[in-house]
């Protein structure tokens, strides 16, 4: 016999999230709720929105139906919840080449520039995320570095105290300065990153040696960086750094370095010689990679050579 009792396993709804609409509506729906004047709406459909447009055929939908164009809007809210789930919705969209093509297409690099300086640190890391997902590829990286966002990323990479958002903004330069190293010359990144090297965070201090090693590689950035004393000794004192990380990304900025007749002789005369024949039997491949290519350059010349034969006599 049936029996009125109510079961005890009622699925779970979740009241912060809008309703979902059936099949091709969904996202019509969900872009009229985007703009809604109630800002409860607007919160609880920008959190499933960032569950829907993780498929691929819906992310394409919504890119149709101008979500891009409702986001980019929705960046000057002025609630702060809705900055930060309009965010993380653009990182989504970042992850897609046809995402970043919209990026550039709406000046979306621009807009989320606006809320560098956001009063919410949450709003500030998605906003950053956001960039360096879109800076991951030529293409993005480039957009960052049309629209003139380099020097802004350099001089908040100075003025932030959060580590995350430190992490994220010397990612974003790194793809940036792969594509164009001259830009962060311009802006003297090298005097602004070099005191990222004594940081505690070893994610850090391996990021920054990566963007000194992208710095250097033209003619310019290296004789900057023999020029810049603390930046060749703090270089050298990484070398004996815990994190494996840290290790082969520093070997490789002194590797860079060592590319002119300056930096050999900047690089020897502090005292790297020892520090990379010791790297010879480190667990690392590629710090033992690293490292016997910047021995290679320091050897070439005499006082290299010298310092090479003293420290091999001593093993």
């Amino acid at each position: 016999m049936a029996s009125s009792r109510v079961s005890a396993h009622l699925p779970f709804y979740d009241s912060s999230k809008s309703s979902l609409a059936y099949g091709d509506r969904t996202i019509p729906k969900l872009n009229r709720e985007l703009q809604s004047d109630d800002v409860r709406v607007r919160q609880q459909a920008l959190l499933l929105l960032n569950d829907v447009i993780h498929r691929r055929e819906n992310l394409a939908a919504a890119l149709r139906e101008g979500i891009a164009k409702t986001l980019q809007a929705l960046l000057e809210d002025s609630d702060w919840l809705v900055r930060e789930r309009t965010a993380n919705a653009l990182t989504i969209i970042a992850q897609h080449a046809l995402g970043r093509q919209c990026f550039l297409e709406l000046g979306m690099l621009t807009s989320l520039s606006k809320l560098f300086s956001d009063g919410e640190v949450k709003v500030r890391l998605s906003v950053h995320s956001a960039l360096e997902m879109c800076a991951r590829t030529t293409v993005g990286a480039q957009g960052v570095v049309d629209a003139g966002l380099v020097a802004l990323c350099v001089e908040k990479l100075v003025q932030e105290d959060s580590t995350e958002l430190k992490e994220l903004l010397l990612a974003t330069l790194h793809w940036c300065f792969m594509v164009s190293p001259t830009q962060g010359l311009e802006c003297g990144a090298i005097s602004s990153t070099v005191p990222l090297l004594t940081h505690p965070s070893p994610l850090v201090r391996g990021r920054t040696a990566t963007l000194l090693h992208d710095l250097t590689t033209p003619y310019q950035g290296k004789e900057e960086a023999c020029g810049h004393g603390v930046c060749v000794e703090g270089l050298v004192n990484l070398l004996s750094d815990r994190d494996s990380f840290v290790r082969a990304q520093t070997a490789a900025a002194l590797m860079s370095i060592s590319v002119i007749t300056k930096g050999k002789y900047a690089v020897l005369e502090a005292g790297a010689l020892p520090h990379l024949v010791a790297l010879f039997t480190d667990p690392s491949s590629e710090v033992r990679t690293n490292a016997v290519k910047t021995v290679t350059m320091l050897a070439e010349t005499p006082r290299g050579k010298q310092q090479l034969q003293s420290v091999v006599s001593q093993c």
